[in-house]
């Protein structure tokens, strides 16, 4: 298997895509090579692609922009939202002040925001949606009209809850260099058209690729 080295513009997509890269390794590659470096994984991940695919940086646009913040730049209060606060331009942010006013509006002691408001949110900004509000939110967390599947961004954190899995198996613990073994079996996995989710099974499918890392 071979190790991830620093990443440099003579990469080839693919090469670069058989790695896994955190966030802020990605938003530094972005912000070092003067590419778009707001946005989630997938679309950090889209414009460094497109960069190694020889597209001119200038070329490269930014699918979606910052605009929770108001022209003052501060932050909306509890108090100041309500279910017709614009999502954009408004100071309305995924943040404490927003939890307090969905505890509050949905009666309940903690609020834990859902990836499907966080994925309306993304489609809004990149929309530029300026009539969308928080009620739009509040009719997603409520109907569940988001659907997490298909959605790209919810992809890149398969690996997080395929080595989660791996490591939380009692057979993990064969092996003395787990996080390898995981590596391998992930990348597998992913060259494969099963399912990208861990099970037991893959320890003994891939018996021989894994068995020089048993204790």
């Amino acid at each position: 298997m071979a190790i991830r080295p620093p990443f440099n513009q003579q990469m080839t997509p693919e090469f670069f895509q058989s790695f896994y890269w955190y966030k802020i390794e990605l938003q530094d590659i972005c912000r070092r090579y003067q590419l778009p470096s707001y946005g989630t994984k997938a679309e950090l991940t889209d414009y460094i692609i497109q960069f190694l695919e020889g597209i001119p940086v200038a070329n490269i646009q930014a699918k979606r922009k910052n605009r929770r913040k108001n022209p003052t730049g501060k932050s909306l209060s509890a108090e100041q939202i309500t279910p017709a606060t614009k999502l954009l331009d408004s100071g309305f942010s995924f943040n404490q002040e927003a939890r307090t006013f969905f505890c509050r509006y949905f009666d309940v002691a903690h609020f834990s925001f859902k990836k499907s408001m966080a994925i309306k949110m993304r489609e809004v900004e990149e929309m530029g949606d300026t009539e969308a509000t928080v009620q739009d939110l509040i009719d997603v967390f409520a109907e569940s009209k988001v659907s997490l599947s298909s959605n790209r961004e919810e992809q890149t954190y398969q690996w997080n809850r395929f080595v989660k899995d791996f490591n939380n198996d009692p057979q993990s613990k064969l092996f003395a260099q787990p996080m390898k073994v995981a590596a391998i079996l992930w990348k597998e996995v992913r060259q494969s058209n099963r399912d990208k989710i861990y099970q037991t099974s893959l320890i003994k499918d891939y018996a021989r690729e894994i068995e020089g890392y048993r204790k």
